[in-house]
């Protein structure tokens, strides 16, 4: 069976995806990957022999070819290329990871391909995006989405929200691949190294680091040795000038850290006791399902999708409704070891729910039954 999956940027930029294909070639899938990108292919991320590679807008030796390469991927409108590869790879069925992907694929396209939409994301922000468009687009968006064979999303909460906005055929869950770890390389929680870790962007609206250091400095004075640090993509100084002055005002500019990208982020789980996480939305949250199979305890908002549903509270982790309940949360997890150690393996046991061979067994069924049901 053929598989075609679209990306408008290049798919090498995008880990997740690039395992995604990956697996699906690993299962027997014939994957063709389209991009239609006149950047550079990312690096660290490399597509299985095997898996075709398609790139509608790649530069050449050419100059004066990548300039009109350049141009036309700035004006042009990429339907027509996505018409004529498809057409000519004729796959069984196409799976889009962008929005504008399903406009390519299906926009005044009179092929019978079914559709797969990978909603890789939290849908009302992605649909209220889509919602701030001009109202010719947003009737373009409706009636492709209307169009799709089947629609993904990462949790079961959000499939009301496609409902909501569109009409689609189908809307199935499954939830991201988890990475498994096995007992002897995860946190060992039974030696404290003190040390609270945030892995997320460091980036204001969405991730709130502030928060954290909010917590973290009014408790400081009852733990002075404990540290706390931030790693992920780092973006936005004034804001990180912002947290080092929060920081400043409790007396914390010695015990917080803001470290950046680290490519093996496992060693940066082990090295830590907690992983505390105010994010106030997530698609499905890799950063804090990677740290829980790393057996580490969390802490969350219970207001914050995704954080709510990978975290159980009072069981691998806690929710808290507000700061201050944040605060006395983080509280009990820094003074209670014996605690720690017991979410850290629920932590590590809840996450096998996410297996890589489950979650890929359930992209199977869904490319299967769509194809099936569409001939």
């Amino acid at each position: 069976m053929k598989v075609m999956v679209v990306k408008d940027r290049n798919v090498l930029n995008t880990k997740f995806l690039a395992q995604f294909v990956n697996s699906l070639h690993r299962i027997g899938f014939d994957v063709t990957v389209v991009c239609d990108s006149y950047k550079k292919q990312g690096s660290g991320v490399t597509l299985d022999d095997g898996v075709k590679f398609i790139n509608l807008n790649a530069k050449t030796k050419n100059p004066f070819f990548n300039l009109y390469r350049f141009l036309r991927g700035k004006l042009g409108r990429p339907t027509a290329r996505f018409k004529k590869v498809i057409a000519a790879e004729k796959p069984d069925v196409i799976i889009c990871y962008f929005m504008v992907d399903l406009v390519n694929v299906l926009y005044k396209q009179n092929h019978h391909v079914p559709v797969i939409m990978m909603m890789h994301g939290y849908p009302p922000v992605m649909l209220g995006n889509l919602m701030k468009k001009k109202p010719y687009m947003r009737a373009v968006y409706r009636d492709v989405m209307n169009r799709a064979a089947a629609f993904h999303v990462l949790m079961k909460s959000y499939e009301k929200t496609i409902s909501d906005f569109c009409a689609p055929k189908r809307v199935v869950t499954i939830p991201n691949e988890v990475v498994q770890i096995s007992e002897n390389e995860r946190a060992d929680l039974s030696v404290e190294k003190k040390k609270i870790i945030y892995v997320a962007r460091v980036e204001k609206a969405g991730k709130r680091h502030h928060l954290l250091v909010e917590a973290f400095g009014r408790l400081l004075k009852d733990f002075p040795d404990w540290q706390l640090e931030f790693w992920g993509m780092r973006k936005y100084p004034a804001y990180e000038r912002e947290l080092m002055e929060l920081a400043a005002k409790y007396g914390a500019r010695d015990n917080v850290f803001i470290k950046g990208y680290h490519p093996k982020i496992q060693d940066v789980y082990r090295q830590a006791d907690i992983h505390a996480f105010p994010s106030a939305h997530e698609g499905f949250s890799l950063a804090l399902a990677d740290g829980m199979a790393c057996g580490l305890p969390s802490l969350g908002f219970a207001d914050a999708p995704s954080v709510n549903e990978l975290i159980i509270d009072g069981h691998n982790g806690f929710l808290a409704k507000d700061l201050d309940d944040f605060t006395q949360k983080l509280r009990r997890l820094m003074s209670e070891k014996e605690l720690r150690m017991t979410f850290g393996q629920n932590a590590a046991r809840d996450m096998t729910e996410y297996a890589p061979e489950k979650v890929i067994e359930l992209w199977r069924r869904l490319i299967v039954e769509t194809v099936g049901e569409n001939k």
